[in-house]
């Protein structure tokens, strides 16, 4: 399973940071045996304050706002609560 995920967000002052990121798990079972791997990778931020919201990628390369919302569900209802 993959999913491109909101994080926890990081409120400093009137700036809100939104980390995007990236969630993996595969698991196997063999034998009787289960194994299993679960990574977390960010994969950009948004940052909204009173002078706007925009987002960035994790070079911080600036990425339409837009791209992320169409990317992540749940990412509109997170920026329209802000």
């Amino acid at each position: 399973m993959r999913e491109v995920r909101v994080g926890r967000q990081i409120i400093v002052g009137e700036t809100t940071i939104i980390p995007l990121e990236r969630v993996s798990v595969y698991y196997d079972s063999h034998k009787g045996r289960l194994s299993a791997y679960i990574s977390k990778e960010p994969i950009g931020i948004v940052i909204a304050s009173p002078q706007g919201k925009w987002a960035m990628d994790i070079y911080g390369a600036p990425v339409p706002l837009e791209t992320y919302v169409q990317e992540i569900p749940g990412l509109q209802q997170v920026l329209d609560s802000l």
